[in-house]
């Protein structure tokens, strides 16, 4: 296995969309070989326990995700990290007892945890000053990670990055100043040229009510579609043989959306999303390999509402090879299995 020098800590059924999105962005800051997560690097059959023992021996950084539900709570029954085989629980002692640089990312507003909510040996997690990560802000807050990051692991500061250098891949923009007329609206979340623009920034309508449109679009009034929740569909691609059931997790409130869509089996985090009462558009990115270059891979995803499904239309470009739009309907399932 190779060795990781930053590994990502999260509760699936927590923060699995945001620990891809964080992770996509450290692996394309530090590259993917020194970050580890357990979704890319534990291969089928491997003792789970085993590599992610070892996984952290061989960290310098471990970085908790923390969301609202990283406790673990359950009905009836103690929050799962007070159960001795937690795996979250786990790797926060392991790294602890180590003596290494734990940074706690706290997710869209989560409390800290108190020492009273942890067993004996996570309480000095309480005690470390931790970062935040909001989706209104994700850009800067991922800069403020890094560089806390590159510090824990002394590294200098990476050099900013040109504004014309287009061999960089996409970032992504979390705000977007308009200007028309002579007045400057900010708005959440920039997206693609293509895409329609996203809800007019400022206080966010309460869930079930209407949603503001955006400078520039038809205005119309709608409550939040129904779309939290997992989602399941059957996907060929454009290349022989490639048949993959993929799973999309969707969270939010009002015109937020966010959470994670598999490529080939794997959670990508959604990035620059839209929901609106049309449908909703989001992306996901991935590292495309041809030969010894490499070259990161944006999969924009536009669905249209038809009762009980989601109709996708997915479009992968910015890598090495060319691609057919991908069409498939996605459709919502039970709740998956918790961690």
């Amino acid at each position: 296995m190779r060795q990781a020098q930053i590994f990502i800590s999260y509760r699936r059924d927590d923060t699995a969309g945001y620990a891809r999105a964080v992770y996509d962005e450290l692996a394309r800051q530090f590259g993917a070989d020194r970050v580890f997560i357990d979704v890319d690097d534990i291969g089928a059959g491997q003792p789970f326990d085993e590599v992610i023992e070892r996984a952290v021996g061989e960290s310098k950084v471990l970085v908790v995700m923390i969301g609202k539900r990283w406790l673990g709570e359950r009905d009836g029954q103690a929050p799962r990290i007070g159960d001795a085989g937690d795996f979250v629980r786990h790797e926060v002692a392991a790294a602890l007892a180590k003596g290494m640089r734990v940074i706690p990312v706290l997710l869209d507003r989560a409390a800290m945890p108190t020492e009273a909510q942890l067993p004996d040996e996570l309480r000095p997690l309480a005690r470390r000053n931790a970062l935040e990560i909001d989706n209104t802000r994700f850009a800067a807050d991922i800069e403020r990670l890094v560089g806390a990051l590159r510090e824990a692991l002394g590294e200098p500061a990476a050099a900013a990055a040109s504004p014309a250098d287009a061999t960089s891949p996409p970032r992504r923009h979390v705000t977007l100043t308009w200007a028309a007329a002579a007045v400057a609206t900010v708005v959440a979340l920039a997206i693609g040229s293509q895409w329609r623009a996203p809800p007019r920034g400022g206080q966010p309508a309460a869930q079930g009510q209407p949603v503001a449109s955006a400078p520039g679009a038809v205005a119309k009034s709608a409550t939040r579609p129904e779309v939290n929740g997992e989602w399941q569909a059957v996907v060929d691609y454009d290349w022989p043989n490639a048949h993959y059931t993929e799973r999309f997790v969707f969270l939010g409130e009002a015109g937020d959306l966010h959470g994670s869509a598999s490529y080939l089996g794997v959670d990508r985090g959604i990035l620059e999303a839209q929901l609106d009462a049309d449908g909703l558009r989001f992306i996901t990115r991935t590292s495309e390999v041809d030969g010894m270059a490499g070259s990161a891979t944006a999969h924009r995803y536009r669905g249209r509402w038809n009762g009980n499904e989601i109709r996708f239309v997915m479009q992968t470009e910015d890598g090495n090879s060319a691609h057919v739009p991908v069409e498939f309907v996605a459709r919502r399932v039970a709740k998956a299995a918790s961690r």
